[in-house]
C-alpha cells in the first residue's frame, strides 16, 4: 500500500512538472499558450491580463503581458497577433533554451539555426521559418516568433532578458 501511494505521489508531480513546463515552452509555432494569429482575448486567456495598449512606430501596437516578459505585437487596426517576444528565463524550448542562456546554447542544440547579421554588429538565429533567437553580449536576449527580418529586430528593441 504504502509503495502504491509512493508511486502515485511521484506520478502526479512528474505531471504537475510536465504541465507547468508547457505553459512556458517554446517552439516554432508557439510560445507559452500564445501562437501567432490569435486574438486580445486569446492572449489575455493565455498569458493573463495586459498592461496599456501602446502605439509604435511604423503601424504597430504593442501590448505587454506577465510584468513585461511577453509582448505581443499587432499592425495598428488589427485584432490578430504579428510578432511574440519573450524574455522571460522561464520560457525554454524543449532542449532548455531560452531568454538569458549562452549564445552557443543555441548552436549547440540546433546545429542548423541561420545567422542573421542585424544593425551595429548584433546578429540573431533563425530556426526554421518563424523562430528568432535575439543575441546580445554572448546571450539570448529574447527569444521571438514572426515570420520576417523584422521579427528580429522587434526583439532587439525590447528589454534583453535580466535587465
Amino acid at each position: 500500500m504504502r509503495s502504491t501511494t509512493i508511486a502515485i505521489i511521484a506520478a502526479l508531480a512528474t505531471a504537475s512538472l510536465a504541465l507547468a513546463a508547457g505553459s512556458h515552452l517554446i517552439t516554432q509555432r508557439s510560445i507559452g499558450k500564445g501562437k501567432l494569429g490569435q486574438s486580445r482575448a486569446a492572449y489575455k486567456a493565455a498569458y493573463g491580463k495586459p498592461k496599456p495598449l501602446e502605439s509604435l512606430e511604423g503601424g504597430l501596437t504593442r501590448l505587454r503581458y506577465q510584468s513585461g516578459t511577453i509582448e505581443v505585437y499587432f499592425k495598428t487596426g488589427t485584432n490578430s497577433g504579428r510578432y511574440i517576444v519573450s524574455t522571460g528565463k522561464a520560457y525554454k524550448t524543449a532542449k532548455g533554451v531560452g531568454p538569458c542562456a549562452k549564445a552557443s546554447a543555441v548552436k549547440k542544440a540546433y546545429p542548423k539555426v541561420v545567422k542573421v547579421p542585424l544593425a551595429g554588429g548584433e546578429y540573431a538565429y533563425r530556426l526554421g521559418t518563424k523562430l528568432w533567437f535575439e543575441i546580445e553580449s554572448a546571450k539570448v536576449a529574447a527569444v521571438a516568433l514572426g515570420a520576417t527580418k523584422q521579427t528580429a529586430w522587434i526583439a532587439s528593441n525590447s528589454p534583453a532578458c535580466g535587465s
